[in-house]
């Protein structure tokens, strides 16, 4: 008989609430991060889970220094949820081998090269899940998107990707290239990277204007490095959602309201949701169930204005919302929403 249930059960009745900390690898500032937090603290509240934040502020190995001191000074929770943001993953894994705890890795996977170790007997037992949007299909389908809301015209193509080491990043930007290597009508000229940054969004975008100046599509892997984009364009006299079409990702004020207005063609986003998921499978595993190794979903959705999903997004009132009784459909994240 498997008792790792029933011991689970007494375990969280006998001790309180599962505690849960999120190393956030983002500026607790970051519209999209801001999101994440929001999220989650109100998945946490309806699932009586004792969750916490730790906020890097982009020092990625600030992370590291804070899972050191957590250890040396045994304050390491009940569970973790981790994100590879510039590959530093497999670091926290190593200092964390052996340790009293339980990972959930959420909207950054751990490499291929690395994968081996998870092959340890420790990580079979303790890496409980890894829950990782489908940025492949993001990108692949803000590409198309973006290209429909021209009327499918033909043109010049520049992408404005975000770094060359995050998983999200590459993957997003292959889904990117794949559309458009798919459509004889349209030319990619330009890769280009801006680290997620509203400036370096800006400055490439005037490089790439000035250089390709009859660029008809530009390709944005976040919504701040967006905004630099549109500024850029409307100081070279070029109207977005007119003569350049725009697609971009991420559910800020800021990106929906450019949504609403057609400066932004298209839009993805919802993924903000995943580490909130992520909660809830840590409930489940704390009530005794078995957890899938991995989840295979988009978490992703295009945004449409004036749809309940996109109306739910802009108002963010997650309070209002009963995650406790909640079926958790990761392939459509909001579609309880009608």
């Amino acid at each position: 008989m498997n008792f790792l249930p029933f011991l689970l059960l007494f375990c969280s009745l006998a001790w309180g609430q599962t505690s849960v900390v999120f190393f956030n690898p983002g500026k607790s500032d970051e519209s999209f991060w801001h999101d994440v937090d929001s999220f989650a603290g109100a998945v946490a509240e309806d699932l009586a889970l004792d969750f916490r934040t730790f906020h890097a502020q982009r020092k990625y190995y600030s992370m590291i220094r804070h899972l050191e001191q957590m250890i040396a000074q045994q304050q390491l929770p009940d569970y973790l949820i981790l994100v590879n943001e510039k590959q530093i993953l497999p670091k926290m894994l190593r200092l964390l081998e052996g340790q009293n705890v339980y990972v959930l890795v959420a909207l950054n996977d751990i490499d291929v090269q690395h994968q081996s170790m998870l092959e340890q007997p420790y990580w079979q037992q303790h890496l409980l899940s890894s829950l990782i949007p489908n940025n492949y299909w993001a990108g692949y389908q803000a590409a198309r998107a973006m290209h429909l809301a021209s009327g499918e015209l033909a043109g010049e193509v520049a992408i404005i990707s975000g770094d060359k080491l995050t998983p999200a990043s590459i993957q997003r930007e292959a889904g990117a290239k794949h559309f458009f290597q798919q459509q004889p009508q349209l030319e990619l000229k330009r890769v280009v990277y801006a680290d997620w940054n509203e400036q370096q969004g800006y400055q490439q975008t005037l490089m790439l204007l000035r250089r390709y100046p009859n660029l008809k599509y530009l390709w944005v892997a976040n919504d701040e490095m967006a905004f630099g984009s549109i500024q850029a364009s409307k100081e070279l006299g070029r109207q977005a959602g007119k003569d350049l079409f725009i697609a971009t990702f991420n559910t800020s004020e800021r990106a929906l309201n450019l949504r609403e207005q057609g400066q932004i063609s298209a839009l993805a986003g919802g993924h903000f949701a995943t580490v909130g998921w992520g909660l809830a499978m840590i409930k489940q595993h704390s009530l005794g169930e078995v957890l899938a190794k991995k989840v295979d979903a988009p978490l992703f959705m295009l945004l449409e204005p004036h749809s309940a999903t996109f109306q739910l997004i802009k108002d963010k009132n997650w309070q209002q919302l009963d995650f406790s009784n909640l079926s958790f459909d990761f392939a459509h994240p909001f579609g309880f929403i009608q």
